[in-house]
C-alpha cells in the first residue's frame, strides 16, 4: 500500500509564510480599493455641493 511521506517541518513553515503573505497582499487590496471608493464618493458629494451653490449666471 502506498503511504504518503511525512512533510518536512521547514516545508509546513514556508507554506505558512506564503499564506501569510498572500493574506497580507489581499487585505492590502482590498483596503486600497476601499480608500478609492471613498475618495471617488467624496469627490462626487464635493461636486453636488459645488454645483448646488454655485451662483446662477445672469446672461442664462
Amino acid at each position: 500500500m502506498y503511504s504518503r511521506a511525512p512533510e518536512v517541518p521547514y516545508v509546513k513553515e514556508r507554506r505558512g509564510r506564503a499564506v501569510k503573505k498572500l493574506l497580507l497582499v489581499a487585505l492590502a487590496a482590498i483596503g486600497g480599493l476601499l480608500v478609492y471608493r471613498q475618495i471617488q464618493a467624496d469627490r462626487a458629494e464635493q461636486d453636488l455641493w459645488t454645483e448646488a451653490t454655485d451662483s446662477v449666471p445672469t446672461g442664462s
